[in-house]
């Protein structure tokens, strides 16, 4: 072995220390760095000298610097990430929602019912008190505000996800034109064989950040680039990617229940195929505007129980009036009984909505969803600007859910039937229509002071239809106008309204506590795998400073034998052949 062979070794074993030494500080430097990976030198012996039979070492060489890094760790925290990221998401909906439904504070609408429910029940007892009479109608008045507030903020909180859902859309097209633009760099710095560790750090950060929104699987190809997939479709190939577009859609009524708000998609831009992934915030959002969707309906549901059930029963009754009218057909002719004379029934007004209209309750099977027409007094149901008959909807039921502007004349309180018009001396448990109940009507005879069609009116608060219909009670569900409107089901599938709107508060708070405890469960599996991808990629400080002192002896045992070495030559040089001179 030649004294140069020696040097180089040595010169070597300074160099892969001091490399050493300067990753241990870029790892320490790194330490707090978000998405950083410890990165460790690859040293190997170098190609050993053959001389006189004997392999002879030539010292050691950086083969490569890599990070560490635990692919199946990152594959479960994308996957887990997404989760968290649809259950933290759903979780704030739902606090928006409930928060929209407070009942503790006496202000919502659970209240609101309670009170309108005193009012009749106290109507019952003192029908000829106008204050008691006047209650009735403020305590409509707030209850029907109080329904309407409610869908305005759910309409309201639905725009806002749709204008988060935008922000989200642009996000996602930056990230990944973010990684496309890094797995270009990175095929460009590895096409020669190192490892450009800083930026598959900075490209897998973008990645983790990119599963907060839509599930993604993340895929290396042969250059060295990410192949990022969602639900089958490939969004980033490389350095090529699809764009996600946010498009404007129509009218939430121009298909189905109107909620008034314009109803938006997101969609591959390069396909224009309705992009929805599995999970995600993005797929929270989707589900979010749905649930806001379907407590419309329900508020929008007891609003046409209010315009339908609760008005026909309420015109059933007398008011102090004690008008008839004369029952008309479906073309507005007189109808007529067996003895030829005009059928009379209580001309009492709407207790909601208009005078002189009748609200039909309709359900669309095809769509699923509650509607009301309108019948004029003409026997007509009403068109819309376009010419078709005019359906109410959602937010345009709980828009049109005001007590009748008559009420609000000097003396509207004798509008409030209070008295009933009709005995009970047969159990009604099939559709009738006004010729059917003559028999039964009762003349007004100046009954002021009869409370029951108030008490009748409190029934449908509390009570359902099968126990109103088994109880023999004079109630409109199963009497109409006209015989071919049904009236045996109504907006809230037979149950009164205090059930309704208990049954419908429990189903979200349960809804709301399950999500309360997907996110805690989630949060533990979101530490457990922080904590097995920091055991790969985290930077120990304990661990660096032992490496940073074995590297530093490493560095300095070499640089001694290095000079060593150095004497040796300078010995040879200088000091052997001089005898002699």
């Amino acid at each position: 072995m030649s004294t140069f062979t020696g040097l180089n070794t040595m010169v070597r074993g300074v160099y892969i220390n001091q490399m050493q030494l300067n990753t241990v500080g870029h790892n320490i430097t790194n330490a707090d760095t978000e998405g950083y990976s410890r990165q460790t030198v690859n040293p190997a012996a170098t190609k050993a000298e053959y001389r006189d039979g004997l392999a002879i070492g030539t010292g050691v060489d950086a083969m490569s610097i890599t990070r560490a890094r635990d692919v199946y760790a990152d594959v479960q925290f994308r996957s887990e990430t997404a989760k968290e990221g649809y259950y933290d998401m759903c979780a704030k909906n739902f606090d928006k929602i409930e928060a929209i439904f407070n009942d503790t504070n006496q202000s919502g609408i659970e209240d609101a019912l309670q009170q309108f429910y005193k009012a009749w029940v106290n109507l019952s007892s003192n029908a000829s008190d106008s204050a008691a009479r006047t209650a009735v109608i403020e305590k409509g008045k707030a209850y029907a505000d109080t329904l309407e507030t409610a869908g305005v903020q759910l309409r309201d909180q639905i725009k806002d996800i749709y204008d988060q859902m935008e922000i989200h859309v642009s996000d996602i097209n930056q990230i990944m034109e973010d990684i496309v633009n890094i797995n270009r760099t990175i095929i460009a710095r590895e096409s020669g064989g190192a490892y450009a560790n800083d930026l598959r750090d900075q490209r897998d950060l973008l990645a983790d950040r990119l599963s907060e929104y839509i599930n993604i699987g993340v895929h290396e190809n042969q250059f060295g680039a990410y192949e990022i997939h969602c639900g089958g479709i490939t969004l980033i190939s490389g350095v090529d990617r699809l764009h996600l577009d946010y498009a404007k859609g129509v009218n939430s009524s121009e298909y189905g229940v109107d909620y008034g708000v314009i109803d938006y998609s997101v969609s591959i831009r390069e396909s224009q195929v309705n992009f929805l992934p599995e999970t995600g915030k993005l797929r929270a959002e989707f589900d979010a505007i749905e649930q806001c969707r379907h407590y419309i309906e329900d508020v929008a549901n007891m609003g046409a129980f209010m315009m339908t059930t609760f008005n026909d029963q309420h015109k059933q009754g007398y008011d102090l009036v004690g008008n008839t009218r004369a029952a008309t057909d479906d073309h507005g002719n007189t109808k007529y009984d067996s003895d030829g004379k005009p059928i009379a029934v209580p001309d009492t007004k709407n207790f909601f909505g208009e005078t002189g209209v009748e609200y039909i309750y309709n359900y669309d099977e095809v769509n699923k969803y509650t509607y009301l027409t309108i019948r004029e007094s003409t026997g007509v149901l009403r068109k819309d600007d376009r010419g078709e008959i005019l359906k109410l909807s959602g937010v345009k039921i709980l828009g049109a859910l005001a007590t009748n502007a008559d009420f609000e004349e000097t003396g509207g309180y004798k509008y409030v039937a209070a008295a009933t018009a009709y005995d009970r001396s047969e159990n009604y448990t099939s559709v009738m229509t006004d010729e059917d109940v003559q028999d039964h009507l009762i003349d007004f005879a100046g009954r002021t002071a009869d409370g029951t069609n108030a008490v009748y009116m409190s029934e449908l608060f509390n009570m359902s239809y099968d126990n109103i219909v088994s109880a023999g009670r004079s109630n409109v569900l199963p009497i109409t106008k006209y015989a071919d409107v049904q009236k045996t089901v109504n907006s809230l599938g037979g149950l009164g309204l205090n059930a309704y709107y208990k049954s419908e508060m429990t189903k979200l708070s349960v809804a709301s506590r399950a999500m309360d405890t997907n996110i805690s469960e989630q949060a533990l599996i979101m530490d457990q795998i922080q904590n097995w991808r920091d055991a790969t990629n985290g930077v120990d400080w304990n661990e660096e400073l032992a490496d940073m002192i074995k590297y530093q002896k490493g560095f300095g045992a070499c640089s001694r034998c290095l000079s060593a070495m150095d004497d040796c030559l300078d010995r040879l040089v200088n000091n052997t052949g001089v005898v002699g001179r």
